[in-house]
C-alpha cells in the first residue's frame, strides 16, 4: 500500500462552520484596516472621538497660564524741591521792599556837629566820617516817623568808636531830647549798621550829632522811606 493516500474530504458541517468562522474573521478584521480615501478617518476612529467626553478633549486648552511677574516698577511719586537757598534768600528780600512802601516823613536831616578825640579837627580828618553817614540820611528820615510829637524837630548825638580798618562802629551815650524809645533805637540802630571807612589817624573815637528839622506840618509826608536796619 502507497504512503501518501489522499486524505478524506471533510464533510459538508465542518465546511460550512469553517466558512462561517473565515467570514467572522474578515468582519471583525476589515473596519480596523480599512483605510479611508477620502481623507476623513475611519467610521470606528469617528465614532470613538464623537462618544469621548467633551472634558477629555478641551481641558489642556482650558488650563490658563499664570501670568508672569511683571518687572516694570511703579515710579515712586516725586517729592517736591526744597526751595534752594537763593530762592529763601530772595523770599527775604522781599520784606524789606514791601517795608519801605511806607512814606518818609518830610523831615530834613544834617550834621551839625562832628568832634573828633584828641584831634585833629580838620575837614580831612573829618571827610572819611562825613561821606560814611551822610548816604543813610534818608535811614534816619524815616526813623523821625517813629516819634511822639512829629511837629517838632531836635538833634540826636551819639558817640561813636571807629577801628583803624574802618567798618561798623561801636555806638554809645545816644542823647536826644525828642521823645520816643522807638525813634532813639532805630537812629542807634542806622548808625549801627553804616560801614565806616577807616580813619586818618587809625583808630578814632567820634561825637557826632545830627538834627532834624520837620518841614510846617510835619504829619505830611513825602518819599517813600527805606527799611530802618535791624539789630
Amino acid at each position: 500500500m502507497s504512503r501518501s493516500s489522499t486524505l478524506p474530504a471533510p464533510s459538508k458541517p465542518i465546511r460550512l462552520a469553517i466558512t462561517a468562522a473565515i467570514a467572522g474573521l474578515a468582519a471583525c478584521a476589515g473596519p480596523a484596516t480599512t483605510a479611508s480615501t477620502d481623507g476623513n478617518p475611519p467610521p470606528a476612529v469617528a465614532a470613538s472621538a464623537a462618544s469621548a467626553p467633551v472634558g477629555a478633549t478641551t481641558a489642556p486648552a482650558t488650563i490658563a497660564s499664570a501670568p508672569a511677574p511683571s518687572t516694570t516698577t511703579e515710579a515712586a511719586p516725586i517729592a517736591p524741591d526744597a526751595p534752594t537757598p537763593a530762592a529763601a534768600a530772595l523770599g527775604r528780600a522781599e520784606s524789606p521792599a514791601r517795608a519801605s512802601a511806607a512814606p518818609l516823613p518830610d523831615v530834613k536831616v544834617g550834621n551839625i556837629g562832628m568832634h573828633i578825640g584828641g584831634g585833629p579837627n580838620d575837614a580831612p580828618t573829618k571827610e572819611p566820617i562825613k561821606k560814611s553817614v551822610e548816604p543813610h540820611f534818608e535811614a534816619f528820615r524815616a526813623c523821625f516817623g517813629e516819634l511822639d510829637d512829629k511837629d517838632k524837630g531836635g538833634d540826636f548825638g551819639v558817640d561813636l568808636r571807629i577801628e583803624r580798618g574802618g567798618g561798623k562802629a561801636n555806638v554809645s551815650h545816644p542823647r536826644t531830647a525828642l521823645k520816643g524809645k522807638a525813634f532813639e533805637a532805630c537812629v542807634v540802630r542806622t548808625f549801627e549798621a553804616i560801614e565806616f571807612l577807616p580813619p586818618k589817624g587809625g583808630t578814632t573815637t567820634v561825637s557826632y550829632s545830627l538834627r532834624f528839622t520837620p518841614a510846617k506840618g510835619a504829619g505830611s509826608t513825602s518819599r517813600k522811606a527805606p527799611k530802618a536796619p535791624s539789630r
